[in-house]
């Protein structure tokens, strides 16, 4: 299905550090919920998820990207 702006409908993914992050989770699950579609992935992994967990960060980037082509 495609969407209002010509693209797959995809969750879009706001990817969280948990716990160990600075940054209030509940405040980064707000962030979320008023994108249209979407969806928090945490990674345990404190605030510098693409470098503490690359290969998990990468993971969650590319299943995005896949859908978009």
């Amino acid at each position: 299905m495609v969407g209002a702006h010509g693209r797959d409908h995809r969750p879009d993914p706001v990817v969280a550090g948990g716990p160990a992050s600075h940054l209030p989770q509940d405040r980064v699950d707000a962030v979320a919920e008023r994108i249209p579609d979407g969806r928090l992935v945490t990674i345990d992994a404190g605030h510098a998820v693409h470098a503490t967990r690359p290969a998990e960060f990468h993971a969650v980037v590319r299943e995005f990207l896949t859908g978009l082509g």
